[in-house]
């Protein structure tokens, strides 16, 4: 990813996930406007949680509406590590979605079956030229080594590039998990990145102010479409505007 990426700097993360909801509501009322549906990749995590929390408030059509994941634990669904369980408790449980529209994960005993399984969901989104999944939106965080969904540094998922999901090991977390891949990422038509906290400054230094040197997962997107940076003041604290 190139370091001409365009961010906006919030106090606070109150006032990061104010800013992204009201953008998430934009991008979905335009996309229905569009193509009679907004399909998005949601994240897990702390960062995007108050964003779904936020949503509950909002009127949109969501019958028009589709969430998938942007990756997953290998955990059951009702685990407090499940990103689906987080996202159910912070906005799904709240607001008149159809059950048909909510796409998860399914974590099987056998990973491998949950990750074809979920190729098969994916089938319902738009597709790209190449022929992956063209998400109206993909929201991703960003953890402190740079790591994207679940593509983390030196994981064998790095280098995928003829499929949208895959079952990832995660070393240093001893887990496995399910990721979407980067030509899925890369093919969306906005791409949303919420990033906060004072330990992921200096990644946020080195991809949007840094040298070029790619040495982050996050810095090999390749992204297609809109590319939105969304940051607290703690996270874009080395950046060369804040010093």
């Amino acid at each position: 990813m190139k370091s001409q990426q365009p961010y906006q700097i919030y106090l606070e993360p109150g006032e990061l996930a104010r800013a992204a909801a009201r953008r998430w509501v934009e991008l979905a009322r335009e996309s229905i406007r569009a193509r009679n549906s907004f399909h998005v990749a949601l994240a897990g995590g702390s960062t995007p949680k108050p964003v779904y929390q936020l949503l509950q408030q909002e009127e949109l059509e969501w019958d028009k509406i589709h969430l998938y994941w942007g990756d997953e634990r290998d955990v059951p669904a009702d685990h407090p590590e499940s990103n689906y369980l987080m996202v159910k408790e912070a906005l799904i449980d709240h607001v008149p979605i159809p059950n048909d529209n909510v796409h998860p994960i399914r974590v099987e005993a056998d990973i491998e079956k949950s990750v074809e399984e979920y190729r098969r969901v994916l089938e319902r989104v738009h597709r790209s030229p190449d022929g992956f999944p063209c998400f109206d939106l993909v929201m991703l965080g960003m953890g402190d080594d740079g790591h994207i969904a679940s593509l983390f540094p030196d994981s064998s998922a790095l280098t995928v590039a003829n499929t949208p999901a895959v079952s990832v090991y995660v070393e240093k977390l001893n887990s496995w998990r399910v990721t979407l891949t980067y030509p899925v990422l890369n093919a969306a038509r906005n791409l949303m990145l919420l990033v906060s906290g004072e330990s992921k400054a200096p990644v946020v230094a080195q991809v949007l102010g840094g040298d070029g040197d790619e040495r982050y997962p996050v810095q090999k997107l390749a992204p297609q479409g809109r590319v939105e940076w969304y940051l607290d003041q703690a996270a874009a604290s080395q950046l060369p505007e804040a010093l």
